[in-house]
């Protein structure tokens, strides 16, 4: 085993909101897949993202090597460690992952960033990822980065559109997405994969956080959604379901702090 497969990962990311790995979709898809994968590694809280190599979070280092972008991060891995949670994929199967992170990662992440962020419903609730802003310019450090959101999904092209149609869309997102989903504990069946931990991470930021939206209601809606999403929470993380539990029995929301 080489130097390099010896170290400890260290994984930059946001830090923790609402008892769920990561509000942001793709940090909590990289701390996901590495629990999958059982590959060891200590978490560094990283409020701003533009010393990372690609200027977004997460990254690792690895040995001194920093790398961006979940599957680049991903692909290294399996190599470098010999652990492929998806060697045992059928090509049906590659094809459909495949599908799958593309309508979550490639369209329906746009979508969280405008319910969690630009949606007043969501800026309620994550508002509080400036608070290590200092007080005195904190306000205009939020407008500042929420323009740059807007202008960002002005030219993707979902700010084009009425509330209500970026709502369906994402909820079409979802219709698909499930109907791909097997009726095992896992996306494919008995075995967690990639596409266990992009689709674990998008939910849980969507259904078990307090933000509101028509999405997080039809999700909620469906039974076997909500509970593969604790199951994975409970599986993976289960210092994170230990925190809503002791909420739970203390009477104060686990996902706002505030006592019922």
């Amino acid at each position: 085993m080489t130097s390099t497969r010896q170290t400890r990962i260290r994984l930059f990311q946001f830090p923790r909101l609402f008892s769920i790995p990561n509000l942001s979709p793709f940090c909590s898809k990289l701390e996901t897949w590495l629990r999958i994968a059982g590959i060891p590694y200590d978490v560094v809280d990283t409020p701003n993202p533009r010393k990372s190599p690609k200027g977004k979070l997460p990254f690792i280092e690895d040995a001194g090597l920093r790398i961006g972008d979940t599957s680049l991060i991903i692909a290294y891995l399996k190599k470098t460690r010999g652990i492929d949670p998806d060697a045992q994929m059928s090509s049906t199967q590659q094809a459909t992952a495949l599908l799958v992170q593309r309508t979550l990662e490639e369209h329906y992440a746009f979508v969280i960033l405008y319910t969690h962020f630009i949606r007043e419903q969501g800026w309620w609730h994550t508002r509080v990822t400036f608070d290590a802003v200092p007080t005195p310019i904190r306000p205009l450090v939020a407008r500042m980065v929420r323009r740059q959101m807007r202008r960002i999904l002005w030219v993707q092209g979902v700010l084009r559109h009425s509330d209500q149609d970026i709502i369906e869309a994402g909820i079409c997102d979802w219709r698909a997405v499930l109907a791909a989903m097997s009726e095992g504990p896992f996306f494919f069946g008995e075995r967690p994969t990639t596409t266990d931990a992009i689709v674990f991470a998008t939910l849980a930021t969507t259904v078990l956080t307090p933000i509101e939206s028509p999405i997080r209601d039809y999700l909620q809606s469906h039974a076997t959604c909500v509970s593969y999403a604790e199951r994975m929470r409970s599986r993976l993380f289960p210092e994170l379901a230990a925190e809503v539990a002791s909420a739970e029995v203390s009477g104060t929301s686990h996902a706002t702090g505030q006592t019922n």
